[in-house]
């Protein structure tokens, strides 16, 4: 059976959001939260593709987001939690959720928004795959055809629009665009 896991990050819902002074990362509880955007389009591209496929869904959050992804089509989710990931940097993330992976087993696809809109730094999806030595695909715009050992892709690069083949297990990064 095929097996998909989406990672979904909770967000401030505004951008006055306090900072701490000591130790200079977001207050996140001094703002309420939603699932950041990109990631429910990650969701969503899932869920299309099982449709397709009849894979699990797998949805994995640090935060509120796993019951929602639950509600929005997702057949398991995993909450991970511990005050050691609090103020993470992208590279701590990667490795939490590359550890993550490795512990839920086999998978085809790991599937992250594009960026979270509290860091706007795009380099979580892309690390994890580097973790896990596995290809990636970022800018995602289309999956056209999708099989046990690879899928056909369309994808953003600058102002062109790539096709190519990715071979499975892979990450992919996608965002509003992707359809």
């Amino acid at each position: 059976m095929k097996r998909y896991i989406v990672f979904l990050k909770q967000v401030p819902l505004s951008t006055k959001v306090e900072m701490d002074p000591v130790t200079r990362t977001l207050k996140r509880s001094s703002a309420m939260a939603r699932t950041n955007p990109d990631d429910l389009y990650a969701l969503q591209l899932a869920v299309k593709l099982k449709r397709q496929t009849e894979a699990e869904i797998v949805a994995v959050s640090r935060g509120h987001a796993s019951a929602e992804a639950l509600q929005r089509g997702a057949d398991k989710a995993v909450l991970l939690s511990s005050k050691a990931f609090a103020g993470s940097d992208t590279w701590c993330t990667s490795l939490v959720l590359a550890a993550a992976v490795r512990k839920l087993g086999e998978y085809d696809l790991l599937l992250f928004g594009k960026m979270a809109v509290d860091g706007d730094t795009a380099q979580v999806g892309p690390e994890v795959a580097g973790q896990l030595d596995i290809p990636q695909v970022t800018h995602l715009m289309e999956v056209s055809d999708i099989s046990d050992t690879c899928m056909c892709v369309r994808k953003k690069a600058g102002r062109l629009l790539q096709r190519m083949e990715v071979d499975l297990p892979c990450v992919v990064t996608v965002g509003r665009e992707t359809g």
